[in-house]
């Protein structure tokens, strides 16, 4: 907050959209805006997400026209071909191969006058320490990991853990691109570790992702400069998601969606004008919420894949069917969608 206050751009970074949400809510103060603070993540509509992008590239992009102080939370949408260019970046701890990523938002451009003096990174401090990590057993591990864990393996995470403990202690700082190889080859070397962290390996080790990382590694694919987008060697799997579609009321001639546009439906007739429509109005949402899907046959062909129609009221509750119980859809312009739900499972 105090660098946002002297001019700086910050960048914070979750790894699921749940605290992404929770984080951007800490910051606003609605009866007192000192500054700029924005939310950009994938559960937002297609209409909504570019308008965010846009007005947050003017902010942190290379002209940065609307530079000045301000917040950005976001999730690892920003790691995908996004020009952002902050003064500090904040993150929570993730594979070290996404943290490198991240860093590439970080002092992207050379600029005249920035508010500090180097390029800083932040990892937010985990709830347990590295002592209190090597003396637990797995699946409390994993718990004490949240929700990170139930987006990257929680192995590589204890070791990008341990490794950048172990940068910071260091006055040297890190020097990109120069050190990328040696802090992959670092968090990825063989060496004695807690019985619990071997579990952990080896269950990490028998999935995909795995697969996937030792196959580029044997392909030198490791290269010394990160492509600039989303890695995926160390991701578990995606979480199924489908489109749900956001409208205000809908009849068997019209649908006005959830930005207040119409479309007209019927008469089997396909439309461009309603096909672009829907697009702009969805969201996608994780089919773990639902106990069944049911399409809505006026989106049936526009749409491939699963789909349903969610109905938006004036307070932002979303109705829709086939939810599972304890399960509420909430959808707000600054926040995008929110699920509430009575299980304390994060979804990303």
């Amino acid at each position: 907050m105090a660098l946002a206050r002297k001019g700086g751009a910050v960048l914070w970074i979750c790894n699921t959209v749940d605290a992404a949400q929770k984080a951007y809510q800490k910051f606003t103060n609605p009866t007192r805006p000192e500054f700029p603070i924005g939310l950009l993540h994938s559960r937002f509509t297609f209409r909504r997400r570019e308008q965010l992008e846009s007005e947050w590239m003017g902010r942190f992009g290379k002209d940065g026209k609307t530079r000045g102080g301000s917040i950005l939370v976001s999730t690892q949408v920003v790691e995908q071909s996004v020009d952002l260019d902050a003064d500090l970046l904040i993150t929570e701890l993730a594979p070290t191969d996404m943290l490198l990523q991240r860093l590439g938002r970080l002092w992207r451009h050379d600029r005249e006058r920035r508010p500090v003096d180097a390029a800083r990174l932040c990892i937010l401090e985990e709830v347990k320490n590295l002592d209190e990590l090597r003396r637990m057993e797995p699946k409390a591990i994993v718990k004490a990991l949240g929700g990170k864990a139930q987006v990257y393996a929680p192995f590589v995470l204890l070791r990008s853990l341990e490794l950048w403990e172990q940068q910071s202690k260091k006055q040297s700082g890190v020097s990109i691109p120069a050190q990328i190889r040696q802090l992959l080859e670092l968090t990825y070397q063989e060496r004695e570790e807690p019985d619990s962290w071997q579990q952990l390996s080896s269950d990490w080790f028998a999935t995909d992702s795995a697969k996937r990382m030792i196959a580029s590694r044997s392909c030198n694919h490791w290269q010394l400069a990160l492509e600039d987008e989303e890695g995926v060697q160390t991701r578990l799997n995606e979480v199924p998601t489908f489109a749900l579609v956001l409208c205000r009321k809908i009849t068997a001639q019209e649908a006005v969606f959830i930005n207040q546009s119409k479309c007209l439906l019927g008469n089997e007739k396909y439309r461009l004008a309603t096909a672009q429509a829907i697009h702009k109005n969805l969201v996608k949402v994780p089919e773990s919420c639902f106990d069944h899907i049911e399409p809505c046959p006026a989106f049936v062909d526009y749409l491939h894949g699963k789909q349903c129609l969610g109905i938006v009221a004036e307070g932002g509750a979303v109705e829709v069917q086939g939810l599972k119980q304890g399960t509420r859809l909430f959808y707000f312009d600054d926040r995008g969608l929110v699920i509430d739900k009575t299980s304390t499972q994060e979804e990303i």
